[in-house]
C-alpha cells in the first residue's frame, strides 16, 4: 500500500517537474527572442531581378559600350527625366546615356491629321550618320525598349533639345539612331488614362459609362456607338476648349473615313474619363 502510493507520488511529481521545465522554456526562448534583431527581410537579401537592365548590361558587353570617361556604360532607369529633348533644369542639355527607356510617338507630330491611327503598331524611322546627313535605315515600332548609348543634340527654339540619340535596340541588339522626340523614361501607357496623355498619343476605346457625353468644342453632345477607338491628344489644338471641363477634359479625335472620296473628317470631341478604356 505505502509502494503503491509513493509510486503515484513520484509520478506525480515528475509529470510537475516536467510541466515547470517546459514552462521555463517558453520563457527563455520569448524573452530571448525578444533581445535579438529580426530575421532580415529575404526579399531585401535578394531582390527582384530587374530584366531590362539585365538585358542592357548585356549588350553593353557585346557591343563594348562606353560613358563619357571610357568606362563600361552602367544602365539605368530615370523615370524622373523628362524624355523627348526636353530639359530637367531650363537650358541643361540632358545627359540620357545609359537610360533604358522607350520609343514613343512624338508629342508635337502632326497625329489629328492621321486617320489610320488604328493601324498599329506605329512605325517610325531609325537612322544612321552619313556626313552631315541622316539616312533612314529602317523602322521601329512605337513602345520598344532602347538603351541609349551616344547623342547628338543642342538646344533649340523654345528651350528644347533637338537632334538624334544613338540607342541599342532590346529587341534586336542593333545600334541606330532615332530622333530624340520620339524618346521617353517611362512606359506611360501603363499609366491611368488622364496621366498616360499627358506624355503622348493613345488610342482609348469608348464605351458610354458615365452621364456625360462626349461634347464638341461648341458644347454640342456627340453620342458615338460603343466600342469606336478614339484618338487621344497630349495637347489641345488651338481654340479647342472643353465647354465641360469639370466632367468632359479629355481631348479625342473620331475618325471617319469616307471611302468614296478617299478622305478622312475629323471630329474632335471633348470626353469623360469613365468612358474611355486605353488600349495603345
Amino acid at each position: 500500500m505505502k509502494t503503491g502510493l509513493s509510486r503515484k507520488n513520484l509520478i506525480l511529481t515528475l509529470a510537475v517537474a516536467v510541466l515547470v521545465a517546459v514552462s521555463v522554456l517558453v520563457i527563455v526562448l520569448v524573452s530571448g527572442n525578444g533581445d535579438k534583431e529580426p530575421a532580415p527581410d529575404t526579399a531585401a537579401r535578394n531582390p527582384v531581378l530587374d530584366v531590362d537592365l539585365y538585358i542592357a548590361r548585356g549588350l553593353v558587353d557585346k557591343l563594348n559600350l562606353k560613358d563619357k570617361a571610357g568606362e563600361p556604360l552602367d544602365p539605368r532607369k530615370a523615370p524622373e527625366m523628362n524624355g523627348r529633348g526636353e530639359p530637367n533644369v531650363p537650358s541643361e542639355e540632358p545627359d540620357y546615356r545609359g537610360v533604358v527607356g522607350y520609343v514613343a510617338l512624338q508629342r508635337d507630330w502632326q497625329a489629328t491629321w492621321f486617320g489610320t491611327f488604328t493601324q498599329t503598331p506605329w512605325q517610325f524611322a531609325v537612322y544612321q550618320p552619313e556626313g552631315d546627313k541622316w539616312k533612314v535605315v529602317g523602322e521601329i515600332k512605337h513602345k520598344s525598349l532602347v538603351l541609349v548609348a551616344d547623342q547628338r543634340i543642342s538646344l533649340s527654339q523654345g528651350g528644347k533639345y533637338r537632334g538624334y540619340l544613338q540607342v541599342a535596340r532590346m529587341d534586336t541588339g542593333e545600334l541606330v539612331w532615332i530622333d530624340v522626340a520620339q524618346f521617353v523614361t517611362v512606359p506611360y501607357w501603363t499609366y491611368p488614362i488622364q496621366e498616360a496623355v499627358k506624355y503622348g498619343y493613345c488610342i482609348a476605346v469608348y464605351r458610354s459609362r458615365s452621364d456625360y457625353e462626349p461634347l464638341d468644342r461648341k458644347g454640342r453632345k456627340g453620342p458615338l456607338p460603343s466600342g469606336r477607338k478614339i484618338l487621344l491628344c497630349p495637347s489641345t489644338p488651338p481654340r479647342y476648349f472643353s465647354s465641360d471641363p469639370e466632367h468632359n477634359p479629355m481631348l479625342g479625335i473620331d475618325f471617319k473615313n469616307n471611302t468614296e472620296s478617299n478622305s478622312v473628317a475629323r471630329l474632335f470631341l471633348f470626353f469623360n474619363p469613365e468612358d474611355l478604356t486605353l488600349v495603345y
